[in-house]
């Protein structure tokens, strides 16, 4: 009797965990589709799901004994009947008191979940709001009536049938990190038997059902990934309400628009920028909408306009926060950080637009006359930052003042592979997240000078000084001096760089992190460990942690911005073309414009097909075209593969080997004729050929990426204009027009500041000028290398639409 009364409390306490998580799924759903009903209450479907949600909770109320959460939501479903039927029609009074209905059975559902009590309190205001305007009593009996007829007549008051739903079970998270921890030991084990196969001469029967056995684990963990994967809705859904509310609170129109909510992200990942997301929409909200009626004499309509789109590509996902609002006042950030201290007034005419904007993500600077109680534009910002950058992601601002903000949020699309960096200092190796990771060195590199400044070292590099640090005494171990050692530049927090010296790079992997003990947490120099496929252990280092050890963040928050050392007059007649310069597959130098270059693969020599017209590499499951395959076979066992991308497609480039990062200082002599190969620049006094990328693209692309219906005029006949601005005008998605021949019309057309206006009827003219080293607003010109502006000028930001 004693165990059957256990085994009977024990499936009850299941059976109220298995409700309160039902009911917490579908709260998230039911806020979505109040919002969408109070804006449209016609709409049927909606009023459904708020009916069959307060329906479920109102059953199993009943079954768990809950009375005050049982009478809340037998009257809120009573409510809810009488407007199916017609008997009612919502009204603002109404809506508003089902919608404090429902975060009131959030309360208490929250609060079973803690395993509390029910809070204090009573819900006769509730109750009283929605029976304030009970039906007629003849309306009362008819709704009676057809309460008793039949179940067969299917009364307007019953609940909807539910739509047919995929079987489920459901699992904790910590059940799946753990499975996810053994099987990537299990991957582990594979690689090190595989290497023993290799070894040896087995039977082919038995390397046969090793490859099975392979091909099984490689499967098993990718579904394994995929289990801790969810679709971002689940965080979207709750957006709306707090859109509404807060919308409310302020005296603002505000509608959201959300895309992309089939996009899956780390389940993990979804909770950790749920509070960022939210702390951007209320800084939208409170100082980036206006007003209906400032928005109207600004010549906006009073509804103001915000939309999230996420998008993802390959293993990241960009989340894009656009508000039609007032924009950001880049001036008043300036001031407020010059009065901070944070830059002096020295600094300000060598910053662009983007580094006054990027003064927003500095701690407590606003551009707000006054902090209020909902946010203050740009407190919190720095937050906001941190918590992005420690899940390997990135933050950035772009915004016209008066037209509104546009924050583009980038992020792993999972927690559990991290795309790393091996480094060796001495005798250890450890993992650098390869998101933090913005350029690679030798420290015996002739474009590197060290100085001493106290006891900071700094380098000179591609005109830049930075803080370099050496990371074998940040953990206190033996190593290389700087001047043996290899350089990584890092991004840091606040968008700054540093030098990070490591005795050698070693490798690009994608490495599975578990979390360490505690004591060795704590100690913010390390986020995890991980093994390699031959076993040793690597410690994953804390980027972040280390920098602020280092004095490095909170040097950045204090410092005096260190921008280009460089004297004026040169900058102005030198072109600075950051580039790779490598050895192809037939050994001859080239270079590549360092933005075309995504990263470097190793890949084995059987994943590259060179025979039939159209070489290929297979790379992260994807099958990839191959240019500079013009070989007729690879003589190792690996391929090393350059990974090209123009921000939608990927293609690969055989290499032989990566010479040295560089930058291009001379002017490019153009080829004659159309082709791989762009033009010549003198390196190193020698002549050698530069890539065309756009060439490439065109030639190799799955798609026709030269496709587009916005057209852009330029004067071919001008060689700066047809080696340099047209590949920019090109990736910006542009069709460019020779403005030599007839056209009756363009978009854009892009003239020297100075010439005679185009004869062609263009929707927009660019004027660029070539004095000074930046974009002058006041009379409209764009420095013709200021290419920030350039692009911004041909994405056309002053025409934000929500």
């Amino acid at each position: 009797m004693h165990h059957s009364l256990t085994y009977w409390l024990g499936a009850m306490d299941d059976l109220l965990s298995e409700f309160i998580a039902e009911t917490h799924e579908m709260l998230a759903a039911v806020q979505e589709a109040l919002v969408a009903w109070e804006a449209d209450p016609s709409d049927r479907e909606k009023l459904d799901v708020i009916f069959r949600f307060v329906h479920t909770v109102k059953g199993n109320c009943g079954f768990f004994d809950l009375p005050r959460l049982a009478q809340l939501s037998h009257v809120a479903e009573s409510t809810l009947a009488d407007l199916r039927s017609g008997e009612r029609q919502p009204d603002k009074a109404l809506i508003d008191a089902i919608l404090a209905v429902v975060d009131r059975i959030d309360e208490m559902v929250s609060a079973l979940g803690r395993g509390e009590d029910l809070p204090d309190g009573s819900d006769a205001d509730l109750i009283a709001a929605m029976q304030a305007e009970k039906p007629s009593k003849a309306d009362a009996k008819q709704t009676k009536a057809v309460a008793s007829a039949p179940r067969a007549q299917a009364p307007d008051n019953a609940s909807p049938p539910m739509p047919a739903a995929a079987r489920s079970i459901r699992l904790p998270v910590t059940l799946l990190d753990r499975v996810m921890a053994e099987i990537s030991d299990a991957v582990l084990i594979r690689n090190e038997l595989a290497r023993h196969v290799r070894d040896q001469d087995l039977d082919p029967a038995i390397a046969a059902t090793f490859d099975r056995l392979s091909n099984t684990i490689n499967e098993l963990r990718e579904d394994i990934s995929q289990m801790r994967m969810h679709r971002l809705e689940h965080l979207y859904t709750t957006l709306p309400r707090l859109v509404r509310d807060l919308a409310n609170e302020l005296g603002k129109k505000v509608t959201l628009e959300m895309e992309g909510g089939e996009v899956e992200l780390d389940r993990e990942i979804i909770e950790l920028i749920r509070d960022p997301i939210v702390h951007i929409l209320r800084n939208a909200l409170d100082h980036g909408i206006e007003a209906p009626e400032d928005r109207v004499k600004a010549g906006k309509p009073e509804n103001g306009f915000i939309t999230i789109a996420t998008r993802q590509t390959g293993n990241r996902v960009r989340i894009t926060i656009d508000d039609d609002g007032k924009g950001i006042d880049a001036d008043r950030l300036v001031e407020r950080a010059i009065g901070a201290g944070i830059i002096e007034k020295s600094d300000v005419s060598r910053m662009s637009h983007a580094d006054k904007l990027s003064l927003i993500f500095e701690p407590g600077i606003s551009t707000a006359q006054q902090v209020t109680s909902v946010s203050g534009r740009g407190v919190g910002m720095d937050v906001v930052r941190t918590n992005i950058h420690q899940l390997g992601g990135t933050i950035d601002l772009t915004s016209d003042n008066g037209e509104g903000a546009c924050i583009h949020i980038s992020l792993p699309a999972t927690l559990s592979i991290v795309p790393s960096l091996t480094v060796r200092v001495g005798d250890h190796r450890f993992g650098v997240p390869r998101s933090y990771a913005e350029e690679i060195v030798s420290a015996r590199s002739d474009e590197l000078t060290f100085s001493k400044t106290g006891d900071s070292t700094l380098v000179e590099f591609r005109g830049k000084r930075l803080r370099c640090i050496r990371l074998a005494d940040a953990l206190e171990i033996p190593g290389h001096p700087i001047e043996q050692s290899d350089l990584m530049v890092v991004k840091l927090t606040g968008g700054d760089l540093c030098a990070i010296a490591v005795d050698k790079v070693l490798d690009h992997e994608d490495l599975a992190v578990k979390p360490l003990a505690e004591a060795i947490m704590s100690s913010n120099l390390y986020t995890g460990a991980s093994l390699l496929d031959d076993g040793s252990l690597v410690l994953m280092l804390h980027v972040t942690g280390i920098a602020l050890q280092q004095g490095l963040i909170s040097e950045t928050v204090r410092r005096k911005r260190v921008y280009a050392v460089q004297d004026n007059q040169e900058a102005e007649a030198k072109i600075a073309i950051p580039a790779v310069l490598l050895g192809t597959a037939k050994g001859d130098r080239r270079l590549v414009r360092m933005d075309s270059v995504t990263r470097l693969a190793k890949v084995e020599s059987e994943a590259v097909r060179l025979g039939g017209t159209t070489a290929q590499v297979v790379l992260d499951g994807k099958i990839l075209p191959l240019a500079g395959a013009n070989v007729d076979e690879i003589d190792d066992e690996k391929a090393t593969i350059l990974i090209l991308g123009d921000g939608e497609h990927e293609i690969g480039y055989l290499i032989s080997r990566v010479i040295d990062t560089v930058t291009i200082t001379d002017e490019l002599m153009p080829s004659e004729e159309q082709g791989e190969v762009e033009g010549l620049v003198l390196l190193e006094g020698r002549a050698t050929e530069v890539l065309d990328c756009h060439w490439l693209f065109a030639r190799h692309a799955k798609s026709d990426l030269t496709k587009t219906d916005r057209t852009c005029v330029l004067d071919l006949g001008d060689q700066w204009t047809r080696a340099i601005l047209r590949p920019l005008v090109e990736s910006a998605g542009y069709r460019v027009l020779d403005g030599a021949e007839n056209h009756d019309e363009a978009d854009v057309a892009i003239v020297t500041a100075g010439s005679p206006e185009p004869e062609v009827r263009a929707g927009r003219v660019i004027k660029l000028s070539s004095d000074g080293g930046q974009s002058d607003d006041a009379d409209g010109t764009v420095h013709r290398y200021d290419r920030e502006a350039l692009l911004e000028a041909l994405a056309n930001r002053k025409q934000v639409s929500a």
